[in-house]
């Protein structure tokens, strides 16, 4: 019991941690040149009050960042192992949360708040399954400036922003901010580039490799929330995996997606009923054999991380990213660690959660369908990490 006691903190202490949705609007405007030299300067003042834990000096602090200063919140990097009139702040690696980056961003910070913080034009995040632009603003000549996502999936695992501002002398800066993720949650904050400058050809390059990106829209963040309310029910759009569709899909269908399957094999269910199991890398699924000679989809297991399940959840992923996909926090704990998301267990639309004393997690989605079949969406967790995936029907 303490071990499933322990679960539920865990996950509960996860959701209260994540910010509410991204604004509707475009919100602020791009990160600029003056507001990232400002920060810069607080930082420096700051690190000038507390203690420096390395000799910049040692040959083994010239990096190529330049000359290594370590403190207790992050380093930094200058230009020269001392102070000095000409050493200059070049940039910055922030990991104390309390330490702010530009726009009072910092470590621990969910993702969707750290992007609320920035300008934006693509809200949903549309891209490519590696990455997605948030935009590219051209004030060519007075510079552009331009902010990116990297990306496995819905996993973030780096946010950039980007300054190109025209200097006195006709170059460009070549500065800017990248936030480190994991678990859709800022882990380090780094500030680069304040010292250096590039010639407009060189921006030219970088503009036409941007470029693309803005075409670019075969994938998207799914929508979530750690306000349970604003999260919907799993329901009949949550029914096409690995673009096929669940209710319809035929054996056939199946292999024409997916190529063909490592297996293919008959055997007797229950009820003498014959079920039909296709096994592809990463994934089966199992087919039985209807009263009219046709086959129907009954289960469809996934237990590759690379297959994306409803709401493009996949193996690997935490309780607390399934969680704020789909609707919770309508119903109430009980002893026996069954959790009630939304709506009644059997009946409609409903979710509930299971918390195992072995620090397992099992969710649960159903769906009753027109006909009174049920869908049921199954995720299992183990460590509170995703391990398999089941979409089945219930006659």
């Amino acid at each position: 019991m303490i071990r499933k006691i322990v679960t539920i903190m865990c996950v509960s202490a996860l959701l209260l941690t994540m910010a509410p949705a991204l604004a509707v609007d475009n919100g602020p405007d791009p990160l600029n040149w003056a507001e990232l030299t400002a920060w810069a300067s607080s930082l420096e003042a700051l690190a000038a009050g507390e203690e420096l834990l390395n000799d910049p000096a040692e040959p083994e602090f010239l990096t190529e960042d330049g000359y290594l200063y370590s403190y207790d919140f992050g380093n930094l990097y200058f230009s020269e192992p001392a102070p000095s009139e000409t050493r200059v702040l070049k940039g910055a690696v922030i990991y104390d949360e309390d330490i702010t980056g530009p726009r009072e961003t910092h470590t621990d910070q969910p993702a969707r708040e750290l992007l609320a913080a920035y300008y934006t034009e693509n809200e949903d995040l549309e891209g490519t399954r590696e990455e997605a632009l948030i935009y590219l603003a051209d004030g060519m000549p007075e510079g552009f400036w331009w902010g990116r996502v990297q990306r496995d999936g819905q996993r973030l695992t780096a946010v950039q922003y980007t300054v190109h501002e025209r200097c006195g002398d006709g170059t460009y800066t070549d500065a800017g901010v990248v936030y480190t993720l994991q678990e859709n949650t800022v882990v380090a904050v780094r500030v680069f580039g304040l010292d250096e400058r590039v010639e407009t050809e060189e921006l030219g390059v970088e503009r036409a490799l941007l470029a693309p990106l803005l075409m670019q829209s075969s994938y998207r963040q799914v929508p979530s929330s750690p306000v349970g309310a604003e999260n919907t029910p799993f329901d009949e759009d949550d029914l096409t995996v690995l673009d096929l569709d669940f209710l319809s899909c035929t054996p056939e269908i199946a292999c024409a997606v997916l190529g063909m399957p490592e297996a293919d094999e008959e055997m007797p269910g229950e009820e003498g009923q014959t079920l039909r199991v296709l096994s592809f890398t990463g994934c089966t699924l199992v087919f039985a054999r209807k009263t009219d000679g046709q086959w129907q989809l009954t289960l469809l297991t996934l237990e590759d991380e690379d297959l994306e399940g409803p709401r493009a959840i996949r193996v690997g992923d935490s309780v607390t990213m399934v969680l704020q996909r789909f609707r919770f926090g309508e119903g109430e704990l009980q002893e026996s660690g069954t959790e009630v998301l939304y709506g009644t267990p059997g009946e409609g639309q409903w979710g509930e959660a299971e918390y195992g004393e072995d620090a397992s997690v099992t969710l649960r989605y159903g769906l009753t369908l027109s006909d009174g079949r049920t869908v049921v969406l199954r995720a299992d967790f183990e460590t509170l990490l995703l391990r398999e995936i089941n979409l089945y029907l219930n006659p």
